[in-house]
């Protein structure tokens, strides 16, 4: 989903990661089972820890915590997320 499907193209963003992140074809993993072209999004590869979702969240949060001038920031994520 991009900042534009949920109505924040607009919003300031500190930005941490390493985007766009490659879309790579796994044409042994498809081989293997003998299926379609299997396409994978590397979301390991935004360069901060494990990346994904959790760093183009932070990026947002960061951005709106310095808009209010804080000077600390505490997050948190789910009881799964690593």
């Amino acid at each position: 989903m991009s900042l534009d499907e949920i109505g924040l193209q607009n919003s300031p963003l500190v930005l941490l990661a390493l985007l766009p992140t490659p879309i790579m074809e796994a044409r042994r993993s498809a081989a293997e089972i003998g299926g379609p072209k299997i396409l994978i999004k590397r979301d390991d590869l935004t360069g901060f820890g494990f990346g994904g979702n959790k760093i183009r969240g932070l990026e947002l949060l960061l951005a709106d915590a310095l808009a209010q001038q804080a000077d600390t920031l505490v997050t948190g994520a789910g009881p799964q997320s690593n």
